[in-house]
């Protein structure tokens, strides 16, 4: 099979990320996903698992993970979501995308077994996030991966990924986000969080706000999980900084020091790094054989790359960065990046795109105090918001738009005439608009996809035992 082909059928399944295929609300939950691993033999028990949920910064954590993990000399597997240009990007080993090749005989190997449960109609459609995480683990199993990171992909106790029996559970800052599907406080998404903590197994909790604290904290004492609160288990010793370059820090574990050069911008994501220590220290039985060292852990800790993270994609005048940011908290991240590492930009020009299920004016909100000169657009994606749309809600909330453009291109277009040789170009919003000015400035040839037009897929109704047949084909 090939790989576009590949594609194409993998995007036959209903599409909870893109909404072409799937009503609201998404058909969650696991027995699904525990018949097909089960139909797999079980991949998700073949390696040791770091499971991570959280609503922001868990991707950033991860990564940390994974390339200390590897700095180690450990194979390690590494799945996220979403992907900012390819498919193959959710699933890595080593820091590398999976070959196109096997992504595309994969999806033909596990076929059979996604139409085997569909054809009982007992339990729902397969997702394409379901289909993708089987595929991980599957192909984590196959390379013979030492361990494997695992990022939650929406929630925590109903995601696809929580049928493993971590090493370690981490959970990232929890904010408001999705709250249409995980509640509209912080309590209400933290209990969903900790929906990934398992029985005895160590908790790692980046910073959190007090509500959430005490949900994690709870959760973990009635299942007799240890509670490892990133802020006491690992202290900050000294944190330098200058202009874009990588930040110097110094972290004291029980361990031992770490020296990091962090090429990740920004003070959110020292405290991500923090997170990452803290789990790693507590990995345990499926680890105690392995030499994990102090200093190859603060190497791969200086390696990581992760793109579009208040990523400066373009030194030369003007400056462009990109970051995913796309809720109040990711936000005001940026906001306080911003004034950290370029503090010598008083002109700033904003490319602002967002998608629904987010709050559409909460980046604007936070970065109102740099007064910037904002452009409105939308990213190819489904769910992205319209132009016009978004940019009437930013008026009535008192946010200033200059220019509404169509797509990413005519906005860039637009915000590169109004800069000037001070100005900072900042692309957010949306992770898919921070992407595709990506693309466009790096020149990288992204994957493109239909939104598929076809009949929706009904989620399941668990009174009547049915459901629909996907699409035609």
């Amino acid at each position: 099979m090939r790989y576009q082909d590949a594609i194409d059928r993998l995007l036959t399944l209903a599409d909870f990320e893109r909404k072409s295929r799937a009503h609201e609300p998404p058909d969650f939950h696991l027995q699904r996903m525990e018949l097909l691993l089960a139909k797999l033999g079980d991949p998700h028990l073949a390696v040791p698992v770091i499971h991570v949920a959280g609503s922001k910064g868990k991707g950033s954590v991860c990564a940390l993970i994974a390339s200390a993990l590897s700095a180690n000399g450990l194979h390690t597997g590494l799945y996220t979501s979403p992907h900012l240009h390819r498919f193959t990007e959710r699933i890595r080993v080593d820091g590398l995308p999976m070959d196109e090749n096997d992504f595309a005989a994969l999806i033909e190997k596990l076929w059979p077994e996604v139409e085997a449960i569909e054809a009982k109609r007992k339990v729902g459609v397969v997702s394409v996030f379901e289909m993708l995480t089987a595929m991980a683990f599957v192909h984590f199993r196959e390379v013979a991966a030492d361990c494997a990171v695992i990022e939650v992909g929406l929630g925590g106790r109903l995601d696809a990924t929580n049928l493993v029996k971590p090493e370690v559970s981490v959970i990232t800052p929890v904010s408001l986000d999705h709250v249409a599907v995980l509640g509209n406080t912080i309590a209400k998404i933290a209990a969903e969080k900790a929906g990934i903590v398992k029985p005895g197994t160590p908790v790692a909790s980046a910073p959190q706000r007090p509500d959430g604290e005490r949900v994690l904290r709870n959760k973990a004492e009635d299942l007799k999980a240890p509670f490892l609160y990133a802020p006491h288990a690992v202290r900050l010793l000294a944190s330098n900084h200058s202009g874009t370059a990588p930040q110097s820090l110094r972290f004291s574990g029980k361990r031992g020091e770490y020296h990091v050069r962090l090429p990740l911008l920004g003070e959110h994501q020292i405290e991500n790094v923090r997170t990452a220590i803290t789990a790693l220290e507590a990995l345990g039985k499926g680890f105690k054989e392995l030499d994990i060292r102090t200093s190859r852990i603060s190497a791969g800790l200086s390696a990581v790359s992760w793109p579009a993270r208040t990523e400066v994609i373009q030194q030369r005048a003007p400056t462009i960065l990109v970051d995913g940011a796309h809720n109040e908290d990711s936000g005001r991240a940026l906001m306080h990046a911003i004034r950290r590492h370029f503090g010598d930009h008083k002109d700033v020009v904003l490319i602002l795109g967002g998608t629904k299920g987010h709050d559409q004016t909460a980046v604007a909100r936070q970065l109102s105090s740099l007064n910037p000169r904002v452009v409105v657009t939308r990213s190819r994606h489904p769910k992205a918001i319209r132009p016009n749309e978004f940019a009437d809600v930013l008026k009535r909330d008192n946010v200033p738009v200059q220019a509404v453009s169509l797509d990413t291109a005519s906005a860039l277009e637009t915000a590169r005439s109004m800069c000037g040789p001070k100005t900072l170009l900042v692309a957010a919003g949306s992770l898919f608009v921070a992407a595709e000015i990506r693309e466009i400035v790096l020149k990288i040839d992204p994957e493109t996809y239909p939104d598929l037009k076809g009949p929706l897929t009904r989620t399941y109704d668990s009174s009547a035992n049915v459901s629909s047949k996907i699409g035609p084909g």
